[in-house]
């Protein structure tokens, strides 16, 4: 099923505001190029009539053209990616035309829109870049921001979803921060038997993503593998309104300002259904009921001051389908429901005019529901976080930053489940499940970014955990560094040690509170060449040592801390972009990932050991707002655990499983091809964007499992949801 992200396009729209000027007796045509510093050309530029509906978007020349009813002394505002937003007074005199020669600079690298390879925040950042133009591009990414990370090296889509999986990692180990804030589970269809899940992060609500697969900084706790770090866009600077209409949903987003700019926000509402995608494309899915989303949210801001700033955020997600899926002893629908709500209050403020403090409050609940055969299961999860976090520059060549932080974790599930996981028929036998647990963590961190020399800068930090249902504390020393070989050529290494709480399902089911911080020492070294983001090539390898990993006995499955294990890899990146419009990269990677967890005697390959992954992403602008681009993905497949046979219980009047060795075999290999077409244009004074795509373009079968017949004496294939699909949908400024 495709999901279009309900704001898509909104990067394409000239950033209107609605007309507070009196109708003038005639018009005005203005025109002119906007370029860079160096007198390159921008093309994708958004000039606008500050308060007025007028403007247009600059070609690959840089060149724009546009007519106004307007006059008078008014603000023209030209906004554009990686650049600055510029505003400058112009008087227009009715039928007197204005040619205008326009120079962006550079955006403050504060304000830049970001996306790493890996990260290491140690004063100079020549960094992977990926912009929200490129999210949008990206064939098979579906605008959404997991699945466009999932296109650079060492990220892999978990069953050609929006999870990923990072260097061999578990999904669950990747943490999603927004504002300060810690997004536990930011997708929908989450539960959902063979269903890709989908982001409910809109990309184009952030003005800062940071996504870091290794190494990452002293200011994240209780994670292992990888941080998402977002940031939304404070106040908007305009008024407007856009609404996308496809196969599959509807939706309308729009942002608010006053006139002062002192208070403002944005809000975006829609739906998602299924099946008019379905019908047109012939597939046959067997739902009942066919997947629904539902959603709202935005935020509001607030300046009491130049130098401080409130913020809320609010995210409302339901969803829920039904899916017919077979297993051995039951063939029926599997139907799942879930309800998201996130709330996040934010307050910054400059103590000095160098410094910087951000305090925030967040809430957010998860209701979750599974039924299938005999299995009836509900979920409650509520989440609350307090952070604060302090930044000052000590002197010329040492910045500090320190923080603290406490959250509070509590889960709830009740229901009918089966006593045994073989058997899942409605009247097997079951038992009532009745679980509570909650559970605290305080953390506290400080760090320091050193200029040891010219060339040589390095960010060393510590950090401290102690996790209330457990009773431990982890201690975390962090040390990163990177050289500056040239003007365009670097290397860079880390090493620390990172701690994570198995969740509150483990304790639940442990029997105790003695399980232990699951620890992860990461060690990188790499190497890059990045010029002006037009030519980038960075390799990088690593090497995870795994501790205290979630595990059961071998006598009788109780979960302890036991498990150990190792993940070792190279990630290569390429990326090429180009003046005639071509835009493009090829990542690699390699992966060892082996775990000894689960009951498995000795080492194994981890759930996600995926050895070999190729991704080629491919866009090229033609010119007249024509845009189309391919993606080609392959990788070796994800290890499972096969039945070895089968034995009869009378008792029950079923077969009984007997597994092989764990992850002893592997799915086939996952292959897929991507295709999109974008085309954005003006009619009756509003802009409008009509795009489709073609995702599997071959119509591979990739496989989301295997399931077996009533005595597992036949391997039944499992495949994706994915099939080769059709889409398409415009959107309207309106």
């Amino acid at each position: 099923m495709k999901r279009i992200t309900f704001i898509i396009f909104i990067l394409f729209i000239p950033i209107f505001v609605f007309s507070q000027g009196a109708d003038s007796l005639k018009s005005t045509k203005i025109s002119g190029r906007v370029k860079d510093q160096k007198g390159k050309p921008v093309n994708g530029a958004n000039v606008v009539i500050q308060g007025t509906i007028d403007g247009a978007t600059t070609d690959e020349s840089g060149l724009f053209e546009f007519e106004t009813e307007k006059y008078g002394k008014k603000n023209l505002l030209i906004t554009s990616i990686e650049f600055s937003d510029k505003i400058f007074e112009i008087e227009i005199v009715p039928g007197k035309n204005l040619n205008l020669d326009i120079v962006l600079s550079p955006e403050v690298k504060t304000e830049e829109i970001i996306v790493t390879a890996s990260t290491f925040t140690s004063g100079i950042n020549s960094q992977v870049t990926l912009t929200p133009l490129e999210i949008t591009r990206i064939p098979g990414a579906d605008a959404d921001l997991f699945r466009a990370i999932a296109t650079f090296p060492g990220s892999t889509q978990v069953d050609e979803g929006s999870k990923i999986s990072v260097r061999g990692g578990d999904p669950s180990e990747v943490l999603t921060i927004l504002d300060q804030a810690s997004l536990y589970n930011p997708f929908i269809f989450g539960d959902a038997s063979n269903t890709s899940t989908y982001s409910t992060v809109d990309p184009w609500g952030l003005k800062g993503i940071s996504f870091s697969s290794g190494g990452f900084s002293a200011k994240y706790g209780n994670v292992l593998s990888a941080i998402l770090d977002l940031q939304s866009y404070d106040i908007p600077r305009t008024n407007s309104m856009f609404f996308i209409l496809g196969l599959v949903n509807a939706g309308l987003a729009g942002v608010f300002t006053n006139k002062q700019n002192n208070f403002g926000g944005t809000f975006t509402i829609g739906g998602a259904y299924v099946k008019p995608l379905l019908d047109l494309n012939g597939i046959n899915i067997d739902y009942e009921p066919m997947p629904v989303v539902k959603s709202f949210g935005g935020t509001v801001s607030y300046k009491p001051t130049k130098t401080s700033l409130f913020k809320y955020y609010l995210n409302y997600v339901d969803d829920k389908l039904g899916i017919r899926s077979q297993s051995p002893v039951y063939d029926g629908y599997f139907k799942s429901k879930e309800q998201q709500l996130f709330n996040n209050l934010i307050y910054s403020m400059t103590p000095t005019n160098v410094s910087l403090l951000r305090l925030s409050l967040s809430f957010s609940s998860d209701f979750s529901n599974v039924k299938y055969g005999v299995l009836d299961n509900t979920s409650k999860t509520f989440y609350s976080k307090f952070r604060s976090d302090f930044s000052i520059p000590l002197t010329n060549t040492i910045d500090f930053a320190s923080g603290a932080e406490y959250e509070y974790n509590e889960l709830r599930n009740n229901g009918i489940v089966p006593i045994f996981s073989y058997n899942i028929r409605p009247d097997a036998p079951s038992f009532t499940l009745s679980l509570k647990n909650s559970a605290g963590r305080f953390g506290i961190y400080s760090e320091a970014k050193f200029k040891i020399l010219n060339n040589l800068n390095a960010i060393t930090g510590v950090r401290g955990d102690y996790y209330t249902i457990s009773k431990e504390f982890a201690f975390d020393p962090r040390f990163s560094v990177v050289y500056r070989i040239s003007d365009n050529s670097f290397l860079r290494g880390a090493i620390g040690i990172y701690h994570q709480n198995p969740g509150l399902q483990s304790f639940s089911y442990s029997g105790s509170n003695d399980l232990k911080p699951e620890r992860a020492i990461h060690y990188i070294l790499g190497y890059e060449f990045n010029s002006e983001n037009d030519i980038i090539f960075r390799v990088e390898s690593y090497y995870k040592d795994y501790k205290n990993l979630i595990s059961t006995s071998l006598y009788n499955y109780s979960l302890n801390s036991d498990g150990y294990g190792s993940a070792k890899g190279v990630d290569v990146f390429f990326k090429l972009r180009t003046k005639s419009g071509f835009n493009g990269w090829i990542s690699y990677a390699y992966t060892d990932s082996k775990r000894k967890q689960f009951g498995s005697l000795g080492l194994t390959s981890a759930d996600f050991d995926i050895t070999h992954n190729l991704a080629i992403v491919a866009t090229y602008d033609f010119g007249n707002n024509y845009v189309a681009g391919a993606t080609y993905r392959i990788s070796t497949g994800k290890p499972y655990t096969p039945v070895a046979g089968s034995y009869y219980d009378s008792l029950q009047t079923v077969f009984v499983p007997v597994y092989g060795d764990r992850n002893s075999d592997r799915f086939p290999a996952f292959q897929r091809v991507d295709l999109n077409f974008q085309h954005f244009f003006s009619m009756f004074k509003r802009f409008v964007v009509v795009f489709a795509s073609l995702t599997n373009l071959l119509n591979q079968e990739n496989l989301y499992a295997y399931t077996y017949n009533f005595d597992y004496s036949q391997k039944i294939k499992v495949r994706s949801t994915n099939p080769r699909t059709f889409y398409m949908g415009f959107g309207v400024q309106l």
